[in-house]
């Protein structure tokens, strides 16, 4: 089937099951503006929403295999339209809450201003959150410090450290979590 904007979905997914690299390249510009349109109004961040679609595309490398073959319902393609959409949907809301639960830990982590407490307590305070920083996994402890300390955003991260966003994202989930019940069990926090 042959649309006005060129082959069919199903045509360009059996091309790229035959191994041709070209079908991949179309789907890709078939796809990437309206994906990075929908993902931008999920993130605010635009280098996310851009990392959401290109983590998209490499989930349909990985699981194109497993894509039906074929005219989708009523003869349109919807299933693979449907399925990157979907797939970039999950990515943005998973990222989105991801942001949102580390925003909370941050909050929470976040020390009294200074005018809050006297200067033996605030010292004693960040004393205490250097040694249990220190104490983490040294790549959690590296991006937890540029994301938190340093305000970097996750495609920062990516590039100085060589680690997938996704990745600095589980990292820095993992390392608030362990950071958290450290303090907690420490007292510091409620």
């Amino acid at each position: 089937m042959q649309g006005e904007s060129g082959p069919a979905d199903a045509a360009l997914l059996e091309r790229f099951h035959r191994g041709d690299p070209a079908a991949f390249e179309e789907l890709v510009d078939r796809y990437q503006a309206p994906l990075l349109r929908f993902a931008r109004a999920v993130l605010p961040d635009a280098s996310a929403a851009e990392d959401v679609v290109q983590e998209t595309f490499l989930r349909f490398l990985r699981h194109a295999g497993g894509l039906r073959r074929g005219p989708g319902l009523n003869g349109r393609d919807a299933p693979l339209a449907a399925w990157l959409f979907r797939v970039c949907r999950n990515l943005a809301w998973d990222l989105m809450k991801t942001e949102r639960r580390e925003q909370e830990r941050r909050r929470r982590l976040r020390p009294a201003p200074p005018e809050e407490r006297d200067g033996a307590e605030g010292r004693e305070l960040r004393e205490l959150v250097g040694r249990e920083l220190e104490r983490l996994p040294a790549r959690e402890r590296e991006v937890l410090q540029r994301k938190v300390l340093e305000g970097q955003s996750y495609r920062e991260i990516a590039e100085a450290t060589g680690l997938k966003p996704g990745y600095i994202g589980w990292l820095i989930h993992q390392g608030l979590g362990r950071l958290h019940e450290r303090l907690q069990a420490a007292g510091v926090l409620g």
